[in-house]
């Protein structure tokens, strides 16, 4: 292709980008001064209420002294970044060019009563400041119309995403807020009678506050400290998903709650959640005692703070090092395997000709620390697939006498994210990730020699699965 050639696709392909925008931007009608503006500039410190309608329901969000409420289609206090973020945009609106008078352009910039968000704001006294439209963004503006005219304007200033809200978005959603280095003790109480005491020790655990338990319905004789730190982080900055209005409190499982989480912090205050029964199955209702208001939280977040007293106790599965680790037996049908450590190389005694890719073995740091998800709730053996298990895992050490790790695998949880396991120390059920089992349940072709690492080639790396679910 000679250099003419590549010069007239290059003019051709700019006019023709040229074309597009032209065709796709707003086309611009008269300027705004020669008309009268439909909305005058607007001086925020005179705004004292927004009106939002989206999809038919109305919020109403007042300031008054600084501070932000809904007042419909409930009185509540708002969501003060949302509402500011709003108060101040109004207050930057200002209106530039006419762009159509075709009411057939309302659908194209989202100006139409079915896509536009009703947008009015009022003094005090109800007068109206303005009563607009308003739609997309685009080129240089967003779209806002006048209500009941069919002219669609320019403005700058204002933008569809901050008024682009439910009644909830408009609504605070915190549940809990304290400083999270304020808390010293933590205190979980369950309806059927069970209690657990935290305390914080004041010394550290790695980088996280160390805890001890002062009081607890269920033995623990290590404590997985994670687990106050979770709750204390949690409910720290704890946000609903959206709100139960009117949900009767016996329906929510919240008279009484199935769990009560108290945290103490210094200076003698408290901040108590109550959770009650689960909303389908990803959902949960909770509130605190102090207000009547329900919230639902997602299950992802509710779990943060759900924990039974048995939850407290160290969860532990295995805790050999990679450096350490001597041997890996796994029974799981025809996958079935034992290789054992010699020097810098894996061997392995079963199959008897399976030769191991030392390489391929990713998951010898998988016995370090391996710790449970949680405890079980449904620890009957022909429920989780514990009476049968499907596979056995055990790991041993290099020292005499060898530490050695026995973790039996049943089925898989509702959710597909866990393994119900056991270990060889007692008969409490365990919830093991998912990923890190199947880590160590490899097929035997995951491990074998492929014919050029045989031959004396390299042999392509295997990388480690990666967690999905770790945090």
């Amino acid at each position: 292709m000679n250099r003419k050639t590549l010069y007239a696709l290059a003019a051709f392909a700019g006019l023709g980008i040229i074309a597009i925008v032209l065709l796709t931007r707003p086309q611009k009608g008269e300027r705004a001064s020669d008309n009268p503006r439909p909305v005058a500039k607007i001086n925020p410190a005179d705004v004292e209420t927004i009106e939002v309608t989206k999809a038919g329901a109305t919020s109403v969000i007042k300031s008054a002294g600084g501070k932000f409420t809904v007042t419909a289609p409930v009185a509540y206090a708002a969501d003060e970044p949302a509402a500011k973020t709003a108060f101040e945009g109004v207050g930057k609106m200002d209106v530039s060019d006419l762009v159509t008078e075709q009411k057939a352009k309302h659908a194209e910039f989202e100006v139409d009563d079915k896509s536009g968000i009703h947008l009015v704001v009022k003094a005090k006294g109800g007068k109206v400041l303005a009563d607009v439209i308003v739609g997309k963004t685009t080129g240089p503006g967003t779209m806002v119309r006048p209500a009941g005219k069919d002219e669609v304007w320019q403005a700058s200033g204002i933008s569809k995403y901050v008024f682009d809200k439910s009644p909830a978005d408009w609504r605070d959603k915190s549940i809990t807020t304290f400083t999270a280095t304020d808390a010293e003790q933590v205190e979980i109480a369950t309806k059927d009678g069970g209690k657990t005491i935290a305390k914080k020790t004041g010394a550290k655990v790695g980088s996280d506050d160390g805890w001890s338990i002062v009081e607890s319905s269920v033995k623990v004789d290590k404590l997985d400290n994670s687990i106050p730190n979770g709750i204390v982080s949690a409910l720290s900055i704890w946000k609903a998903q959206d709100f139960a209005d009117g949900v009767k409190l016996a329906d929510a499982g919240l008279e009484p709650p199935a769990l009560t989480v108290t945290v103490d912090l210094k200076g003698g205050k408290k901040v108590t959640a109550l959770i009650g029964n689960k909303k389908g199955d990803d959902e949960y209702y909770v509130k605190t005692p102090e207000a009547p208001q329900v919230f639902i939280v997602k299950k992802y977040n509710a779990d943060r703070v759900l924990k039974r007293p048995i939850e407290f106790r160290d969860k532990t599965l295995c805790d050999i090092a990679d450096t350490d680790l001597a041997e890996v037996a796994v029974t799981h049908g025809d996958n079935s395997y034992t290789i054992a450590k010699t020097g810098s190389d894996w061997k392995a005694s079963k199959p008897a000709k399976l030769e191991v890719d030392s390489s391929k073995v990713t998951f010898a740091a998988a016995f370090k620390e391996w710790k449970a998800q949680s405890f079980a709730e449904d620890a009957t053996p022909k429920t989780n697939g514990l009476a049968k298990p499907q596979a056995t895992i055990v790991a041993k050490g290099k020292g005499k006498p060898p530490a050695t790790c026995t973790i039996k695998v049943g089925e898989e949880t509702k959710d597909k994210l866990n393994y119900y396991v056991m270990t060889g120390k007692g008969s409490e059920v365990y919830l093991a990730p998912k990923w890190n089992v199947d880590r160590v349940l490899v097929k035997l072709d995951d491990l074998k020699k492929s014919s050029t690492s045989s031959a004396g080639g390299p042999s392509p790396p295997v990388a480690a699965k990666p967690n999905p679910h770790q945090r």
